[in-house]
């Protein structure tokens, strides 16, 4: 599982950079940042209440229901369902973008950006982390270096790596790095899990420089990647239609989960080798289907799709 979980990591950075790529490029007009604000944040409502409140509805049929039942509902509505986390960080994210298209003007500007980033979030953590420097590392937190020390820098860094050209040696270091990222993700995991006796994701996390390494490797394995180049994509209109349907599918991949979990289908009711990729090529291929279904439904295309 953990061997797994490493290998699949660098999803929610390289999504920021991707994000960032298209969005705060400076020579781009009509990004229209409150208008995707508005959007995102009224499907997110939409969403949250569907996971809030399906529970309730389902208690109300069975005559089960009570004020507390209600009231937990409405807590879970508010703050979203676990996966929701995301959203909410991109919407922080849309509200940053004027400031960092003005950033993004100058390559300088964000190359200083990117440098204090790399330092404050994972270099000085690193070391302070390794020989015990607490008190060295709470008197770096009392700067208040948020828009530092936080997701925002994969935005940034997807622009920048789509404007920096990477001679093909450096490339070959970056993707060698990125692979032995993958192994000690999994490596230092399983170690600091077995150090604390209990399960450490300290290494999964966006912040550890190992993800870091991995993401731009990916990134950049596949900017450079003369297949996709649009004149080699065949069916190009097929993927921009698989393309809409992501929203969707992140949205609702975690009902088709949790579904599974109350018939007692887990991760760990089969060898996890087996289980794993069944359960994520069922779980798409339901959300898929669920996309699918919505975008021929007018109302509902319009309710739960982002496009």
């Amino acid at each position: 599982m953990t061997i797994y979980n490493s290998l699949t990591r660098f999803a929610v950075p390289v999504f920021f950079m991707l994000s960032g790529l298209f969005l705060v490029n400076p020579q781009r007009e009509n990004v229209a940042v409150g208008k995707r604000f508005v959007k995102l944040l009224v499907l997110f409502y939409i969403w949250s209440a569907f996971y809030a409140f399906q529970g309730v509805a389902v208690d109300a049929l069975q005559g089960e229901f009570t004020a507390q039942a209600w009231t937990n509902a409405v807590e879970r509505f508010i703050f979203g369902h676990t996966h929701m986390w995301f959203i909410q960080m991109l919407l922080g994210f849309y509200l940053l973008i004027p400031v960092a298209r003005q950033l993004c003007a100058k390559k300088e500007a964000v190359q200083y950006y990117l440098i204090l980033w790399v330092v404050f979030r994972y270099l000085i953590p690193l070391i302070t982390g390794i020989f015990h420097l607490d008190t060295l590392q709470a008197r770096v937190d009392s700067l208040g270096l948020d828009v530092l020390v936080g997701n925002f820098g994969y935005f940034m860094l997807g622009y920048y790596l789509r404007i920096l050209d990477i001679r093909k040696e450096i490339r070959a270091v970056i993707y060698a790095m990125g692979m032995i990222s993958v192994g000690l993700t999994a490596f230092l995991t399983v170690c600091e899990c077995r150090a604390s006796a209990s399960y450490a994701e300290k290494w999964f996390s966006p912040a550890s420089i190992n993800i870091l390494i991995m993401s731009t490797a990916i990134f950049l394995f596949f900017k450079y990647s003369r297949r996709l180049d649009n004149s080699r994509i065949k069916n190009a209109g097929k993927w921009a239609k698989l393309s809409g349907y992501t929203f969707f599918i992140y949205m609702f991949h975690v009902f088709i989960i949790d579904k599974l979990n109350l018939v007692g289908i887990t991760t760990v009711s089969f060898p996890p080798v087996v289980s794993i990729p069944v359960l994520t090529v069922f779980t798409f291929a339901v959300s898929l289907l669920g996309a699918f279904i919505a975008d021929h439904v007018p109302v509902l295309r319009k309710l739960v799709m982002l496009h």
